[in-house]
């Protein structure tokens, strides 16, 4: 019987120790008809007559590949030189995390935009060229609220700005304008909807299931958003474990179906009109705490998750 060849990248961060990571490596390699390779970090390929290649290792002769970390956000709204070495893989490869659900949910335009299109209870917004100021006008009279100006890549909370009149808006945008080379800046926008911070929950999707929830006490002062700009609780001490409701583990699975993404959470506040999804991010944290609490093995959890694929 032909083996299964499994490419397995996983860098030691957080609690992905290098004794986890060995001991995932070392199981996958005990299973039955499968040849593991190691090592492979894709971001360091370079693709050959279509196929992602590293050193004399063809990476397209692979079944199937996982990875779990980031690429760098430069150039994420133009030719992405990583996603197009996974789009070589793609061709002959199954993998997971793949190449456009990575760019969409690194893009808060496309993920949002993906999640409104399935009717998925996400926040309403904007893309607007910055010079427009007619068009900054009616979107902010059509949100009939604060308006939110979010950077479109992420930011751990960070950049994101409280609009409260049109003049504001428009004294804003100038200011980004006098500090960008770009023509054209392009500015998310994002409704304002007053809710209950002590409500905010993050909900940590994995293939399909939800493994747990967790929320945050808010870290930099304010009433109106969970900012952490620092990345002060990266390793996620001051997170706490929440089991979500079945509405919002409900949510939560069909917004990953929508996007794609093998491992994903999105953050969810608590309006008048219930629960909306306000980010979506492709590196949930995986806190070990949140993962004890929950009764979650993640060891079994990624093998599951990479098995499930072939």
């Amino acid at each position: 019987m032909k083996k299964i060849r499994i490419g397995f990248f996983k860098k030691s961060q957080g609690i992905f120790t290098e004794k986890l990571i060995a001991e995932i490596e070392n199981e996958l390699r005990s299973l039955p008809n499968v040849e593991l390779f190691t090592g492979l970090d894709f971001r360091l390929a370079y693709i050959k007559n279509g196929r992602a290649i590293i050193g004399d290792f063809d990476l397209n002769t692979l079944d199937v590949y996982f990875w779990h970390d980031t690429i760098k956000p430069a150039d994420w709204g133009s030719d992405n030189y990583a996603l197009n070495v996974l789009r070589a893989l793609e061709n002959d490869c199954i993998v997971i995390n793949s190449s456009i659900s990575t760019q969409i949910v690194n893009d808060k335009y496309l993920a949002h935009t993906t999640l409104k299109k399935q009717g998925l209870p996400v926040a309403d917004f904007a893309l607007v060229d910055a010079s427009n100021k007619a068009a900054l006008s009616a979107i902010f009279n059509s949100f009939d609220s604060s308006i939110l100006i979010k950077p479109r890549f992420g930011g751990w909370g960070a950049g994101i700005v409280k609009i409260d009149s049109l003049n504001a808006l428009f004294d804003q945008v100038d200011l980004l304008l006098s500090f960008s080379p770009k023509q054209n800046l392009q500015i998310l926008l994002e409704k304002y909807y007053p809710n209950d911070l002590s409500r905010w929950i993050s909900v940590v999707v994995f293939g399909d299931k939800v493994l747990f929830g967790y929320k945050k006490n808010v870290i930099r002062e304010n009433d109106w958003k969970i900012c952490d700009p620092e990345k002060t609780d990266g390793k996620g001490f001051l997170s706490e474990y929440v089991d979500p409701s079945p509405e919002l583990k409900k949510i939560a699975l069909a917004a990953k179906q929508a996007i794609g993404k093998d491992i994903v959470c999105f953050d969810f506040i608590y309006t008048s009109e219930g629960y909306k999804i306000v980010d979506e991010n492709g590196r949930p944290g995986l806190y070990a705490h949140c993962l004890e609490k929950a009764g979650v093995d993640i060891k079994k959890e990624i093998i599951s998750l990479i098995m499930s694929k072939l």
